[in-house]
């Protein structure tokens, strides 16, 4: 029963099936992990959410900001930009379905399995963690913001996108936007969202939210990211390690299998 990770899709399907058929992907005895943002950028987001459904009881997947962008503009009705390429998920006839199994997926995920003949447990986040925060209390603030979202996906979604106050607590703002958008964190903790470059490049007052010691790592032996592409899949940080290599911007799609974590990547067809 192997585990597979893969980072962010982001709607390059073909490059998705070939990674599949590369590391054998057996729906029936493996699992893959997926690091949020499924969809958008890429030219077959539709295809890509109807795999993953079709597939769910082997899937494991954390929410994205590019998942959270298609869920504010389908359940409050906001058009799609000039940039975003996911128009006929939303036009499918039954996006509601997929819509909703969206909305009961998790900000942050983690499992216990079998690597080097003991067992180890490995996490899983689209963007970042927030240096003081347990496993313990990630998950907990995970479950509370999926019962938000699944309780009142409109205001919830338009909280979030809106920063307003009032009907979410600022806490719970905070926690979505690090777990979905955040690559470095200023020296007060707080994230710069701004920032999309690499390493090399960040300010002397900024560093990379993994950078520190996590106290989310003394419950976790290993943790899986996507988002920030940029990294080229490097943090310098053994046990922690960034999967998303830029397949929607005509770079790869890397897969690695957790138990040995060894790499297989696809070349992106994208231009």
């Amino acid at each position: 029963m192997p585990n597979y990770a893969v980072g962010d899709i982001q709607g390059c399907f073909l490059e998705f099936k070939e990674g599949l058929k590369l590391i054998k992907f057996d729906t029936s005895r493996d699992f893959l992990w997926i690091t949020g943002d499924l969809i958008n950028k890429g030219p077959d987001s539709l295809k890509v959410l109807k795999y993953v459904y079709a597939n769910r009881k082997s899937m494991h997947l954390v929410l994205g900001n590019h998942d959270l962008h298609f869920l504010n503009c389908f359940f409050n009705k906001i058009p799609i930009g000039k940039e975003d390429t996911f128009d006929s998920l939303m036009k499918y006839k039954k996006v509601i379905k997929l819509a909703n199994y969206l909305l009961n997926q998790p900000f942050v995920f983690s499992k216990k399995i079998f690597i080097d003949k003991k067992i180890q447990s490995v996490g899983m986040v689209h963007a970042g963690i927030p240096l003081d925060m347990s496993l313990k209390k990630v998950e907990i603030l995970s479950r509370l913001i999926k019962m938000k979202l699944l309780s009142n996906p409109k205001k919830f979604l338009k909280s979030i996108f809106k920063n307003e106050e009032g009907f979410i607590e600022e806490v719970f703002i905070d926690t979505v936007n690090f777990f979905t958008r955040a690559r470095v964190v200023k020296r007060n903790g707080k994230p710069d969202f701004s920032y999309k470059g690499n390493k090399n490049n960040i300010s002397k007052n900024s560093f990379p939210w993994f950078d520190k010691k996590l106290k989310l790592m003394e419950d976790l032996d290993y943790l899986v990211f996507g988002h920030w592409a940029a990294l080229e899949g490097k943090t310098g940080v053994e046990n922690i390690r960034a999967l998303d290599t830029g397949c929607c911007w005509g770079k790869e799609l890397t897969f690695l299998r957790l138990e040995d974590k060894k790499e297989f990547k696809v070349q992106s067809k994208q231009k």
